[in-house]
């Protein structure tokens, strides 16, 4: 399987998508392998949401990350690492 969700158990609006054909060992930053998905159409990287506690609206502006979504993303990034790495692992 190539592709894995994880869905927030506290707000399921949010949710972690994950996708190792986006991942790309030669050129690492190339693809958008973890991405975070939220209300009003919102998304950004994983990574760049957990480290900015924000997220990008389809309208374009920016609103905050629930502090018990970024805990549950918190406990979620073994779990992350460890899907994409084994596309990486293979190749």
């Amino acid at each position: 399987m190539d592709t894995k969700t994880l869905t927030c158990p506290h707000a399921p609006i949010w949710r972690i998508e994950l996708d190792r054909r986006e991942v790309f060992p030669d050129d690492p930053g190339a693809g958008t392998p973890a991405m975070l998905y939220g209300p009003r159409d919102s998304s950004a990287t994983f990574f760049c949401a957990l480290e900015t506690e924000e997220i990008g609206t389809g309208d374009g502006s920016y609103i905050d990350v629930p502090r018990s979504v970024l805990d549950w993303m918190s406990a979620q990034e073994f779990v992350v690492a460890a899907f994409l790495f084994v596309e990486v692992a293979h190749d």
